[in-house]
């Protein structure tokens, strides 16, 4: 039997770039003096390519931004502050995400969240999508001081739900840090595609949309 299922954040459960892009938005409407140059549409993507999800770290992605428009009217710490206190309210889930918790829930079946990221932003993040209430556990690598696809932290999660490795599924998107992580403890996995991470061909299974999920651990049940 599955008694848990544990996820990865980012473009698993969390819509990050659609996120992002509703912030970059956002922001430049507050700073339509300083930026009003830039348009929001130029200001958006280049905020997005130079994010390159999540591998270069904002601080460097606005000062990139404001030296190559000669942009002097806004420090780039000021938008930095902002973009840390201010994402998580623009944070929304992949479509169907409350309704696939709450199915699991009724499955009874535990869950988890492993992040990679910073502590206590990922969490505000994560509280953003209004599901936290149905987790039992919520690993963030920052808190815990260790990353995927460490095994300890997959370790960690799977000691707070109280299952092993062969009672719980781990669901992500990057074929390194999340399927083959949970791979290297003894955990099943579905691999969640996206631009960045297109296909893995070594998951247990693919969920291209949240709803199927739990159709998908009954298959696994199945052939127990």
């Amino acid at each position: 039997m599955i008694r848990a299922v544990i996820f990865d954040m980012d473009e698993t459960l969390l819509d990050r770039q659609g996120s992002l892009r509703r912030f970059a938005a956002a922001q430049h409407a507050r700073h339509q003096d300083a930026l009003g140059r830039l348009p929001v549409a130029d200001f958006v993507e280049r905020f997005i390519t130079l994010d390159n999800n999540g591998s270069l770290w904002k601080d460097e992605v606005y000062r990139h931004i404001l030296d190559e428009n000669r942009i002097t009217a806004i420090d780039p710490q000021a938008l930095l502050d902002e973009y840390i206190t201010d994402f998580c309210n623009h944070c929304q889930g992949f479509a169907g995400l409350a309704e696939m918790v709450a199915e699991l829930r009724a499955q009874g079946r535990r869950l988890g969240v492993i992040t990679n990221g910073t502590f206590p932003f990922q969490l505000h993040n994560f509280r953003a999508l209004g599901v936290a209430e149905h987790f039992a556990a919520v690993l963030v690598s920052a808190q815990e001081g260790i990353r995927k696809p460490a095994p300890e932290i997959f370790r960690r999660a799977l000691t707070r739900l109280g299952v092993t490795a062969d009672e719980a599924v781990f669901v992500g998107d990057n074929p390194e840090a999340d399927i083959r992580g949970a791979q290297n403890v003894g955990m099943r996995t579905v691999y969640r595609p996206n631009i960045f991470w297109p296909e893995c061909d070594f998951a247990d299974a693919v969920c291209t949309d949240l709803p199927d999920l739990p159709a998908i651990l009954r298959g696994f049940e199945a052939s127990l």
